[in-house]
Order: structure tokens, then sequence, then C-alpha cells
């Protein structure tokens, strides 16, 4: 009996303090018990820029204005009035064909329309004086018309003899000689206008709705390398080409200097549109859920998910229209293994970071 009651005894006096030693150990290893890791991802810090929409496309250089230069009468070239490669002026003589005859034709002419208006003039001093007739004076009226027409006649043939430039432009290579018997139509020499030149190039119909005269180019020439060439759109074609489904698109080009000629092939750089205050986000930032697209954003370090509403594409960045403003951390990698409220940590931008001294 003795025994069992110093047994109970020193139960009652362990049993406390072991509850005591248990309970405490368990605070304090729940106090103690580290926070989950956060998942390392990339991530970037949104930013409003402004977008500038373009399209690549390949074109080709043509003279703004082109012509053959052709004889509308048959004759014999009498002198060849500029150089081969030159630079000339609207309205400068560039062929002359023998006009002796014309020339002979237009004296002719003028020697009757002479004697016609010295009877016109007689029967009319007649008929005031009542010596002649009406009818005589209108007949030599009629003639002196007549005559006065022949010599009109002949200033237009004469005139034909001789061909000039229409416009300021470049000579190209002549195909005749003087001496050489030309026939109307017949090439003679070819004039083109190369300032400005003409850049022709197709747009993909997807582009249509946002094609405007006016818009800028850039031009850039494999046989020009390093050179950038600016230039404007002025005239879109009204309609599609169903073969290529494109349209077809004409700009302006400068070229004081003359450095650029028709043929040339050339890679354009069509800008359609400027939107200010743009947000881009990179492509793998958006998730796909159905029929909804999301974003994971870090907020003080923990995930929240959004949905957004994405505009344009292009070239690998997708514009953000609601869901997302400037400054919000989203993440670009990683989001496959986060959920909302888990905590993550983008490793890129800590990298980024200066390292404090």
């Amino acid at each position: 009996m003795k025994k069992y009651l110093n047994r109970t005894l020193v139960l009652s006096i362990l049993l406390p303090l072991s509850s005591t030693l248990f309970f405490g150990a368990a605070s304090v290893n729940a106090a103690d018990k580290p926070q989950a890791p956060a998942m390392p991802v990339e991530a970037q810090i949104v930013k409003a820029e402004t977008l500038e929409r373009s399209v690549e496309v390949v074109g080709s250089l043509s003279a703004n204005e082109s012509v053959s230069i052709s004889p509308e009468v048959s004759g014999r070239i009498a002198n060849i009035l500029f150089r081969e490669g030159q630079v000339v002026e609207a309205g400068k003589p560039l062929f002359k064909l023998d006009d002796s005859i014309q020339r002979a034709e237009l004296k002719q002419a003028e020697a009757s329309s002479g004697l016609s208006k010295i009877e016109y003039k007689r029967a009319t001093e007649l008929l005031n004086s009542n010596a002649g007739s009406v009818n005589t004076r209108d007949s030599a009226l009629a003639k002196l018309r007549i005559d006065q027409a022949g010599v009109a006649l002949a200033e237009e043939r004469l005139a034909k003899m001789g061909l000039n430039a229409p416009f300021q432009g470049l000579v190209g290579l002549r195909e005749v000689s003087v001496g050489e018997y030309v026939t109307p139509g017949q090439p003679l020499v070819s004039l083109i206008a190369i300032d400005p030149m003409r850049v022709e190039f197709r747009v993909p119909e997807v582009y249509l709705t946002s094609l405007a005269v006016g818009q800028s180019i850039d031009v850039t020439m494999d046989s020009i390398p390093g050179e950038h060439f600016l230039g404007t759109v002025f005239a879109v074609s009204p309609e599609v080409d169903v073969n290529g489904r494109s349209v077809k698109v004409v700009a302006s080009l400068p070229n004081a200097d003359g450095t650029l000629r028709p043929g040339l092939f050339a890679r354009v750089n069509l800008k359609l549109e400027t939107i200010k205050d743009t947000i881009m986000l990179q492509e793998e930032a958006i998730v796909l859920q159905g029929n909804a697209q999301l974003v994971y954003i870090l907020e003080d370090g923990k995930v929240n998910i959004k949905p957004v509403t994405t505009g344009i594409r292009e070239r690998g960045r997708v514009q953000i229209i609601q869901g997302v403003k400037a400054g919000d951390i989203v993440v670009t990698a990683g989001q496959m293994k986060l959920r909302p409220g888990s905590a993550a940590m983008p490793i890129n931008l800590q990298a980024a970071k200066p390292q404090s001294e």
C-alpha cells in the first residue's frame, strides 16, 4: 500500500510538468515553422508606351512620269538636240525633222491669205460706195477665212516637225541617228521623270481599314545598303486583288539627287498608325482558360489573376485594352505553378535591381 502511494505521488508531480513541457514545445515549434518559399517566376513591369503600328512588304520603284518620244508625221531627222542621259526641262526641243517642205507650204498659205485680205478690203469699199454687191463682199470674206485657216494648218504641220520634251525628266538612250527617215509612232527616245519616284507595293487585305493617304513609308534597297528613304502614300487602290488578296498602294519618294532609278527592288516599312499611352505585354503573359484571357499580377508578392481584353498583336507582344494598368507587375513565365494568393518572386527583376553597397 505504501508503495502504491509513492507511485501515485510521483505521477502527480510528473504529469503537470510533462504537459507543460510538451505543449510549450509544440507552441514554440508552431511559431518557428518556416513559411512556404516564394515561387520563382519571370515578370515584367508594365509601362505605358507609344505604339507604332507598321507592316513590312516588298515593292518596286517606277518613274513618276514616263513616255516614249515619237513623231506624229513622217520625215527625215535633221538634228538631235540633246545628250543621252541628260536632264531636260519641259518644252526643250529634242528632235528636229527636215521641215523645208512645210516652210514652203506655210509661205504659200500666207501669200494666199494676204491676197484674200486685200480682195475682201476692196469688196467692202466698193459695197460702201454702192459700186459692189453684198454677194461679192461675202465671197471675199469666206475666201479670206479659208486662207487664214490654211495658214494655221501650215503652221501646225511645221510645228509637228519639231519634237519637244512634254515634261522635265531624264532622257534615255536614243534609237535613231541624224539623217534617218522616221514614221509616225516610231519610238525615238524615252523620257522619264525621276523626282519624285513612285513606289508601288501590295499590302495584305487584313490591313485594308488601316490604309490611308498621307501615311509614311521607310524604304530600303538591296542595291543601296545602309540608306533609308522616306516617302508618303498618295494613292490606295479602291479594289482588292482577288488573286493575291492584297491592296495596291502607291507612294511618292523624293529623289532630288537622282540616286534612285525605275525598276529597283524596294523593301517598304509602311507606318499604319501611332497609338499613344498603350499597354503592351509579352504574348507569354496571356494565359487562355476557355474563352477567357487571363494574366497573373503580383501584388505585394502575392498572385492575383485578372481577366484582360486584348487588342493588336505585333511582333510577339499584345496590346491590353482593359485589365492591366501601368506599374503592374505581370508574370510572363511560370504561371502554371501559381495559384491565387500564392507567393511568387520575379527573379529577372531581382537580378536587374542594382546591389546596395
